[in-house]
C-alpha cells in the first residue's frame, strides 16, 4: 500500500450563475492511498462526455466528465482517472475557460510513475527522451523508464523505442546487440509499427550516421 498525494487545478464553476463569465480555480487535494484495483469504467464513459462536451459547446457536460474522473479517482482509487486527469490539466479547456497547467499535470504524473502506472512511465520517458513540456532531457532515464515499462508491463511500444535509443546512442556501453535483439523482436513479435523495418534498415544492413530525430514522439508517429 502507497499513499499518493495529487495536486489537481481543476475549474469549478458557479451553478447558479449570477455572473456567467464568473469562474473560480479551486485546488483540490486529493488524498489517496492506492492499492491494486481495475479500471473503473467511469473513465472511458468520463472521457466521451468531456469529448462530447467539447464538440457540441456544452461546459455543463465537460463539467459531468470531469466530476467523472475526480469520482473515479477519490472513490475507486483508479489510476487510469487520474492519468486522465492530469492529461485534462496538461491541455487545460478553451471552452471552460481555464489555461494549460504544465506544472500541475507533471506533478501528478510523476507521481503516477512512481506507481510504476505504465502510460505514465511511457509519456514520461517520452517527455524526457525530447527533453520538452517541462522536463529537461534525459536520454538515460529515458532508457530505464522504456525498459522498466517492458520488463514490468510487457509494454511492445516500450520495448520498439528503447530498442532504437540503445541501437543509436553514441554512450559507451548502451548499444548491447543481443538486448537490442531482445527488445526489437518482442516489438516485431507484436506488430509494432516500423520495427521490422527500423530492423532492416538500421540493424541487421548497419547505418552510418546516428538517428537524431528533432521529435522522437513525431518520429514514432510517422513510422
Amino acid at each position: 500500500m502507497w499513499r499518493l498525494r495529487l495536486c489537481i487545478y481543476l475549474p469549478i464553476y458557479d451553478k447558479i450563475h449570477a455572473h456567467p463569465m464568473m469562474k473560480k480555480n479551486l485546488l483540490i487535494i486529493l488524498l489517496l492511498t492506492t492499492q491494486f484495483s481495475l479500471a473503473s469504467p467511469l473513465s472511458d464513459g468520463a472521457l466521451r462526455l468531456i469529448q462530447i462536451g467539447s464538440e457540441i459547446g456544452s461546459r455543463d457536460i465537460v463539467m459531468r466528465g470531469q466530476s467523472l474522473l475526480l469520482k473515479g479517482a477519490l472513490d475507486l482509487y483508479d489510476l487510469d482517472a487520474l492519468y486522465e486527469s492530469s492529461k485534462q490539466v496538461r491541455h487545460g479547456s478553451t471552452l471552460m475557460g481555464y489555461p494549460p497547467h504544465e506544472r500541475g499535470a507533471n506533478e501528478i504524473l510523476i507521481k503516477l510513475v512512481r506507481q510504476s502506472y505504465d502510460p505514465a512511465l511511457y509519456d514520461y520517458a517520452l517527455h524526457l527522451l525530447d527533453g520538452n513540456n517541462g522536463f529537461v532531457k534525459n536520454e538515460f532515464l529515458a532508457l530505464n523508464l522504456f525498459e522498466e515499462s517492458f520488463e514490468i508491463h510487457g509494454n511492445a511500444h516500450s520495448a520498439f523505442i528503447a530498442a532504437v535509443i540503445r541501437n543509436e546512442s553514441l554512450v559507451p556501453g548502451t548499444k548491447k546487440t543481443q538486448r537490442i535483439g531482445e527488445l526489437l523482436s518482442f516489438a516485431i513479435l507484436n506488430n509494432i509499427k516500423g520495427s521490422k523495418n527500423y530492423q532492416a534498415q538500421r540493424v541487421n544492413s548497419g547505418h552510418w550516421k546516428t538517428l537524431r530525430p528533432n521529435s522522437w514522439k513525431d518520429w514514432l508517429n510517422d513510422q
